[in-house]
């Protein structure tokens, strides 16, 4: 068993978690943790999938991971050179994308997101008696306000909040991550039970101290494996099943109509690559920005990646009175936002809107600090509020240049097309140019979510995205 779960030294910060282990079968039956654990838990719903790709290539004990498609798709982002993007800052911001539940995740015992928090800018006179405007910093210079003044004053994000959970409350966690809160409809001799425990013998009890490099490799696998409490603590490293994809079939509609080309191989169905314009690339980069509870909201039941879609019901079914910090807090795990400087005007998927943003400052040691607010969200907490600030919305038209044409390959991978790049392609496909068939379609929303699904399910995000489109290209062979 894998010892090196408990290493951690003296000086690193920690979190304790106690497992319940069957020796016989060698699996954890259930965690019991409080809430620095499921804190951290909560956070893995809040992450972009742009900050996810980034820490699955960390090294940790059980090395980087590959998740469908993210991987190759956030390598193509690094790889675009900086003169295709329509501004300096898309490129640093789509490979790290802003947390729209940064200001929750701040104080958190152990926060994984390497990236850099929001900045705020405030107008240089802003601390006069009249109204002035503040924006987020990669604006910051385009902008001036309206009184004439730079944007110049650094106004920091204020960490108000203390994680999620309620600060007394303690949980048990099942090993495909579901969270229970430890009351007695759970912490029970029938629990034990329920896990098949006829043998008390057989069953010990390990405290583990977790660092912050383990709960890189439990968010690992998290969305790799079903069971990532026991492949945790055995220090295994499963391989995500590509089996599960099937098509999604989407109850609400949305007005995307984007034309593509498709390179179909005649000989398996197989799609090789789909060529586009900028929309079409601009609608797989934004999968970056998606927050992993708002794509488990979107899909419901229809999402089987690892073990995320377990611990989001759960956390959507806990009662928020007793166990959650606040509604609010609640909202930003199971309805969470695409932090508005980073999305696109023309969002694909209305569900992730932000809605009214209220931005409000207070002054507090010799510093101003910044909330933000959801529409509709309790601002009781901002105290002293001196005045509202309005901001200039850095909501992007497109991410890339227009008019441009790109091609993405089946695991999404985006380059710029040209008849260069596409000769080099199939020189890499190692395709005869004989088994190849050309289909233009029109896809809309239910394929934008097919192809994401796939996305992140397989490494053929287009053909199995893509596949109700494809039936009568297939040649018998």
């Amino acid at each position: 068993m894998a010892a090196a779960a408990t290493n951690t030294t003296q000086t690193e910060t920690s979190v304790s978690l106690k497992l319940l282990l069957n020796e016989e079968s060698n699996k954890v039956l259930f965690a019991e943790a409080g809430k620095d654990f499921v804190d951290i838990l909560c956070s893995f719903l809040t992450m972009p999938l742009g900050t996810i790709a980034r820490l699955l290539e960390k090294e940790t004990s059980i090395g980087p991971v590959s998740v469908g498609c993210l991987n190759s798709l956030y390598k193509s982002v690094a790889d675009l050179d900086q003169s295709c993007f329509c501004a300096d800052t898309i490129k640093q911001m789509l490979l790290q994308p802003i947390n729209f539940a940064e200001d929750y995740c701040n104080t958190l015992k152990l926060n994984i997101d390497d990236g850099h928090p929001t900045k705020y800018f405030a107008c240089g006179y802003f601390n006069s008696h009249r109204s002035h405007d503040f924006v987020i910093s990669t604006n910051k210079d385009k902008y001036k306000c309206h009184c004439g003044g730079s944007f110049s004053f650094l106004v920091l994000p204020k960490c108000f909040h203390q994680g999620f959970v309620n600060c007394i409350a303690t949980f048990i966690i099942t090993d495909d991550l579901k969270v229970m809160p430890n009351s007695v409809d759970y912490a029970s001799f029938g629990l034990l039970q329920e896990f098949g425990i006829k043998n008390t013998s057989s069953v010990k009890e390990i405290v583990l101290n977790i660092s912050k490099e383990k709960v890189l490799d439990l968010l690992k696998l998290s969305l790799l494996s079903k069971s990532p409490l026991t492949d945790f603590f055995l220090g295994k490293k499963p391989s995500i099943d590509v089996s599960r994809f099937f098509t999604f079939d989407v109850n609400f509609s949305g007005n995307i109509q984007i034309i593509l080309k498709l390179v179909i191989r005649k000989s398996d169905g197989k799609v090789l690559c789909a060529q586009g314009e900028q929309d079409f690339a601009d609608l797989l980069l934004s999968f970056l920005t998606f927050p992993l509870g708002g794509i488990n909201r979107i899909f419901d039941e229809n999402f089987a990646l690892g073990s995320i879609g377990g611990l989001y019901k759960s956390i959507a079914k806990l009662n928020v009175n007793k166990y959650l910090i606040s509604k609010e807090a609640k909202n930003r795990l199971v309805d969470p936002c695409i932090a508005p400087q980073i999305k696109l005007s023309n969002q694909i998927l209305p569900i992730l809107e932000p809605g009214v943003l209220d931005y409000s400052y207070d002054y507090c040691g010799n510093v101003y600090h910044v909330q933000c607010f959801k529409s509709g969200e309790d601002k009781s907490s901002v105290g002293n509020c001196r005045m509202k600030l309005s901001k200039y919305e850095s909501i992007h038209e497109t991410y890339l240049k227009n008019p441009a044409l790109y091609v993405a390959t089946d695991d999404l991978v985006i380059t710029p097309l040209s008849p260069i790049s596409a000769l080099g392609l199939l020189n890499r496909l190692k395709t005869p140019l004989n088994d190849l068939k050309e289909k233009v379609v029109t896809i809309g929303i239910k394929e934008v979510l097919n192809i994401l699904k796939a996305g992140l399910s397989s490494t053929s995000a287009l053909t199995n995205g893509l596949a109700h489109l494809l039936t009568e290209v297939k040649e018998e062979k």
